[in-house]
């Protein structure tokens, strides 16, 4: 069997044959794509922690400079919130990296699913067709979408990274 090909963090959904979303199928992970199947991975749990952590200390940062200039009006707010920041801001190295596309192989892909982390697995053979993105436009567009015999997984990503699936899944 061939390795699976890490295409990079993407955004996926499975939808029914009428196009409406299926409930809770939405997940942000890992793409690997291999002539045998489509597998999204979940995030591990201490990089989920680390981007709501980051999040959090943004939010809390402008709510407190809000909540200081209204009320407060202290110095000490402020130290803390710019301390926030720089919290918000160290940890953006980390969490672009955990955009890229990180290689797994069949061993490290089948712990994956062991831990529940494999959010979406598609046998490569239920894929009838494959529909690429909309280009990049203004607003909203539509994403790849991976035709199945009772539905769809739609997958947003770039045409770069479309062509990277289809030439896994060897529909070139």
């Amino acid at each position: 069997m061939a390795e699976p090909v890490a295409i990079g963090m993407v955004l996926a959904s499975l939808s029914d044959k009428e196009g409406r979303v299926i409930e809770r199928s939405a997940v942000k992970g890992q793409l690997y794509v291999s002539p045998a199947e489509v597998v999204v991975v979940r995030p591990t749990p201490g990089e989920t922690w680390l981007h709501r952590g980051a999040l959090l200390a943004l939010f809390a940062s402008v709510a407190m400079v809000l909540a200081n200039a209204v009320a407060w009006q202290r110095t000490e707010v402020l130290v803390v919130a710019a301390g926030l920041q720089v919290i918000y801001w160290l940890t953006l190295g980390p969490r672009r990296r955990a955009m890229l596309p990180r290689p797994l192989d069949a061993a490290a892909l089948e712990a994956a699913r062991r831990e529940g982390r494999a959010a979406i697995t598609i046998p490569a053979a239920a894929v009838v067709a494959l529909r690429p993105p909309e280009p990049p436009r203004a607003g909203f567009r539509k994403p790849a979408r991976l035709a199945l015999a009772e539905g769809a997984l739609e997958i947003y990503l770039d045409v770069p990274a479309f062509e990277q699936v289809r030439r896994a899944l060897g529909r070139a």
